[in-house]
């Protein structure tokens, strides 16, 4: 999780950036997308993406040179550079390769390539500016959720946890947050995996289901195909 700015911002690999490096940045998340968004559905954020690598290679090429150039100036030797440029850019393919984010972020380079192909940019810089900005909108929403669902789990484990036990993040994680136990409880019956036994709870008169944690769905790569549709457990 990012730390959150005074103002309520993510502070981000995003954050701050010159215009070459937005450029440079919104091209590195296009090309997370076209390796990560699989499917027949998201075919034109491929085509969009090779499209765009053509159209503006000049420009490219000319961003690339200044971000090598920057990291020059702040290293002691060409090594240093090269090696602090390398750590930077592997941060950026891992964030936007967020698995938690990967729906969202999928769903909004799809729209931005739809856009690119109907109507292509002429202004690569200015187009890399608004498109990262909605880019970032995938990944803020699941920092956001993913913050409210700390917030309910410490209240949980504050009010239940002596009696049940702390909450169980990995099978929110997997299986999509309930927004409050109910939810949880409900989601559980509903395609979730069988409990393995039940608490009691004497103030409500409610059996709260117990569950084990899949250990073959919590360890994900970085570079992953969207699960088909219909398949909310392994999309998670």
């Amino acid at each position: 999780m990012p730390v959150r700015l005074s103002a309520g911002e993510w502070h981000t690999v995003n954050t701050g950036l010159t215009e070459d490096e937005t450029l440079w940045h919104f091209r590195s998340g296009w090309n997370v997308a076209a390796l990560n968004c699989n499917g027949e559905q998201y075919a034109p954020i491929t085509q969009s993406y090779g499209a765009f690598l053509e159209r503006f290679s000049k420009e490219l090429t000319s961003a690339n040179r200044e971000l090598d150039r920057s990291f020059r100036q702040q290293a002691d030797t060409q090594r240093d550079a090269i090696r602090a440029r390398e750590a930077r850019m592997t941060q950026v393919y891992n964030y936007f390769a967020m698995p938690g984010a990967r729906r969202v972020f999928c769903d909004t380079a799809l729209q931005v390539a739809n856009e690119s192909l109907l109507t292509p940019p002429a202004d690569p810089k200015v187009f890399a500016q608004s498109s990262l900005a909605r880019y970032e909108s995938a990944f803020r929403q699941f920092f956001g959720e993913y913050a409210e669902y700390e917030t309910l789990s410490g209240e949980w484990d504050r009010k239940y946890g002596a009696q049940y036990g702390a909450s169980q993040p990995g099978y929110v994680a997997i299986y999509g947050p309930g927004r409050n136990g109910a939810g949880v409880a409900a989601s559980l019956l509903e395609g979730g995996p069988e409990p393995v036994g039940a608490v009691f709870d004497p103030a409500t008169g409610v059996m709260v289901p117990v569950i084990n944690v899949p250990q073959d769905s919590v360890s994900q790569p970085v570079v992953q195909p969207v699960a088909e549709a219909g398949s909310e457990a392994q999309e998670e």
